[in-house]
C-alpha cells in the first residue's frame, strides 16, 4: 500500500499465508538476555497512527517514555515539517526517516526533500508502487524514476531507497523476481533498500541471503515478527531469528532499524513489547 494514501484515511492491509521457503527459525520466540543488538531502536509511527491522529504530542511523549529515540514517519498528520520538528524536539525524539509515495518523487520532489531536511532526516523511502507498474517494463521505467530521485536526494544530503512488501518476491511474466529487477535496474549508489524482514520472509525470500548479496545497500530494516503459520506479531512472539539477522545486517551497512506492526490490536503495547524484546536480545 502507498503510505501516502493512508493519510487520506485508507485502511491498513494485513496478509496471511503459508510458511514460505527460507524462513529463519529461532524457536517460538527470542532468547532474551542482557546484551542489546542496536544502540537506538526506532519505530515506524504508522504503527501508532490511530493514536497520533488524536494526540500527536501525547503519543510522541509515550514513545519516548518507552525508550525510543528515533522515529520514521508515514505522513505528518496535518502539520508542517517545521511544526513537527518542534514536537519531536519537545519529546526528545529525532525523525531519521520517512516514507514518500511514487507521486511525490514524480511531483515536487525538491519540496518534499526540503521538508525531510527540516525534520533532520537521513533517509527517505518509497513504501510501495502501483500495481499497474508491477511488470518487467513498468519496473524498469520506475527504476529510472528511482535513480533520478536518488540523485536529487543525494544532492540534498539524504539517502533514498525502496521499502518492500511480499509481492516483490513473486515471479514476473518473464520469470524474473520483481525485487531482483528493482535492485538490478537501479544504481547501487543512489537507491538503497529498506528491508521489511517480515514481508521478505512472508514473500519467500531469505533475509540473510539478500543481506549478503546486497551488502551496503540495506541501510534500514523494519522489524515485526512472524509465526510459523504466517501471522504478523510483535517482535519476540514469532519465529524469525532476529538474533542472527540484526548483527549481520549492522556489519553489512544497516544504519537504522524500525519496529513496526501493520495492524496491532493495542498499538502502544505492541511497540513497547517489541522494544523490550529487542533491547534484551541475546546475541
Amino acid at each position: 500500500m502507498d503510505r501516502r494514501n493512508f493519510i487520506a484515511a485508507m485502511p491498513a492491509i494485513g496478509f496471511l499465508g503459508s510458511r514460505p521457503r527460507g524462513l529463519p527459525v529461532g524457536g517460538q520466540g527470542l532468547v532474551l538476555g542482557q546484551s542489546q543488538v542496536i544502540e537506538e531502536i526506532g519505530v515506524q509511527l504508522y504503527t501508532l497512527r490511530s493514536l497520533l491522529s488524536e494526540d500527536v504530542d501525547g503519543t510522541l511523549a509515550l514513545v519516548a517514555e518507552i525508550g525510543y529515540r528515533t522515529v520514521e514517519f508515514a505522513g505528518l498528520y496535518g502539520f508542517t515539517p517545521r511544526e513537527m520538528r518542534g514536537k519531536l524536539d519537545a519529546a526528545g525524539l529525532r525523525a531519521v526517516s520517512s516514507h514518500a509515495g511514487v507521486n511525490e518523487i514524480r511531483g515536487d520532489w525538491p519540496f518534499f526533500l526540503e521538508g525531510a531536511q527540516e525534520l533532520g532526516q537521513d533517509l527517505v523511502f518509497v513504501p510501495s508502487i502501483p500495481e499497474s507498474e508491477r511488470t518487467p517494463e513498468g519496473l524498469r521505467h520506475l527504476a529510472e524514476d528511482f535513480n533520478r530521485a536518488g540523485e536529487m536526494a543525494r544532492s540534498a544530503g539524504l539517502r533514498f531507497g525502496y521499502h518492500n512488501h511480499d509481492w516483490e518476491f513473486a515471479a514476473l511474466s518473464d520469470g524474473t523476481i520483481m525485487m531482483d529487477v528493482l535492485l538490478e535496474c537501479t544504481e547501487r549508489r543512489l537507491v538503497d533498500w529498506q528491508m521489511d524482514i517480515f514481508w521478505t520472509v512472508h514473500g519467500g525470500g531469505d533475509p540473510m541471503v539478500y543481506l549478503e548479496r546486497e551488502a551496503g545497500r540495506v541501510t534500514s530494516v523494519h522489524l515485526k515478527d512472524r509465526t510459523s503459520d504466517g501471522l504478523m506479531v510483535d517482535v519476540g512472539k514469532g519465529v524469525i531469528d532476529f538474533a542472527t539477522i540484526l548483527p549481520r545486517a549492522e556489519e553489512l551497512g544497516m544504519l537504522h532499524a524500525f519496529v513496526e506492526h501493520d495492524t496491532p490490536d493495542a498499538p502502544l503495547e505492541s511497540v513497547r513489547y517489541s522494544f523490550n524484546a529487542l533491547s534484551a536480545l541475546e546475541l
